[in-house]
């Protein structure tokens, strides 16, 4: 039997040292985010979930 895996992604920093939101910033050849790198690779690995903890205030 096959085992959900999820995969969680604390985001909620302001990134202080490196002076903006990293998770959000530019970085692929089309733009693309970090975050869209883990999530993607996490995919392919096999998570079938994922879950973000993002700070609101």
């Amino acid at each position: 039997m096959k085992k959900d895996l999820t995969l969680l992604i604390m985001a909620a920093g302001a990134g202080s040292r490196f002076g903006g939101l990293k998770q959000i910033e530019p970085f692929g050849p089309k733009g693309e985010f970090i975050i869209d790198y883990s999530v993607y690779d996490a995919l392919k690995a096999g998570f079938t979930k994922v879950i973000f903890i993002i700070k609101t205030c």
